[in-house]
């Protein structure tokens, strides 16, 4: 790339450093790439566009290069400069690429390493504006996962699992929002139950029973989640809370006792006896519960396959 001048003469594609550059140096070199832009024609660029793909196409086009640093350079470019700006424009592929940037830790660690990446706050909120003005949330939500080259049944549990991710760092906003995102897309479920599943998943067992005794008793929770909860409210000491869930609630399972493990058998029995209501639930049932849990957790995860 001997033929640039100014900063655009240091460009490395395999090291790309973008994010030190100021405006000025960045809007020179593409220049250089001719390709003449400043922060209200880029911004009403990104705002017409469909997708963020089509301006690094056009880009790649107008400049006619041949030189392969010098398309990265490109395509870096209309990234960063989405990010630097802040437009708030979200095309299909965009939103696509920043769901992968919310639940991929290692992906978002990249990301923010080059770029002037959103915070998962301004991501999780411009994701939820977009599903909520889809026709179809979960199909459109499988659309974006499917952009990304995953199969659309892969993201409940990669959400899941960056729940617990962000609750441990402290950031319980957004696993919250991350809960009422799963129950709003699914139609079914409550915050709460998507938070203690994503708990039982990364084995934080006491927040897993914490967030299940939150749980509302009108929420709409079916199979599995019911039963998880009833679980984990059992093991987390509310006996009540438990019937409900196992006994009583519309949407739980009815397995046949032939169909229960151990542990349920010892669950069950015990929320049987009203007696037990009131007084003080043993050790021993506690554990059983809690892998009751475990094992209803499971399965009601890999259902999401089918869903």
């Amino acid at each position: 790339m001997s033929d640039f001048t100014g900063r655009m003469a240091t460009w490395d594609g395999k090291s790309p450093d973008l994010r030190s550059w100021s405006d000025d140096e960045l809007l020179d070199g593409l220049r250089q790439l001719g390709i003449d832009t400043d922060k209200a024609g880029f911004e009403a660029l990104a705002k017409a566009a469909k997708l963020q793909s089509d301006i690094e196409d056009d880009w790649l086009v107008a400049s006619g290069t041949k030189d392969e640093g010098a398309q990265v350079f490109l395509w870096m470019s209309v990234q960063e400069l989405w990010e630097r700006w802040r437009v708030d424009a979200w095309p299909k592929d965009r939103m696509a690429r920043m769901f992968a940037y919310l639940v991929d830790a290692e992906y978002a660690h990249e990301w923010a390493s080059r770029c002037h990446a959103p915070t998962g706050t301004q991501v999780m909120e411009a994701l939820t504006a977009f599903l909520e003005a889809a026709d179809d949330s979960k199909a459109a939500l499988d659309e974006l996962v499917e952009m990304l080259g995953m199969p659309s049944a892969a993201w409940p549990s990669k959400l899941l699992d960056a729940m617990a991710e962000w609750a441990e760092v402290g950031n319980v906003t957004l696993a919250m929002g991350g809960g009422e995102l799963m129950a709003t897309v699914l139609g079914e479920g409550h915050r709460d139950v998507f938070m203690a599943t994503a708990f039982m998943t990364s084995r934080l067992y006491d927040r897993a029973q914490s967030a299940a005794l939150q749980v509302p008793h009108d929420a709409p929770v079916k199979g599995g989640f019911a039963e998880m909860t009833g679980y984990l409210c059992l093991a987390g000491g509310s006996a009540l809370s438990a019937r409900y869930w196992l006994t009583e609630a519309k949407g739980r399972t009815r397995p046949k006792r032939s169909e229960l493990t151990f542990a349920a058998e010892t669950a069950r029995d015990f929320i049987k006896d009203a007696q037990a209501m009131a007084g003080e639930i043993p050790d021993r049932t506690r554990k059983a519960a809690l892998q009751a849990a475990s094992q209803s957790c499971f399965y009601a995860v890999m259902a999401f396959a089918g869903m």
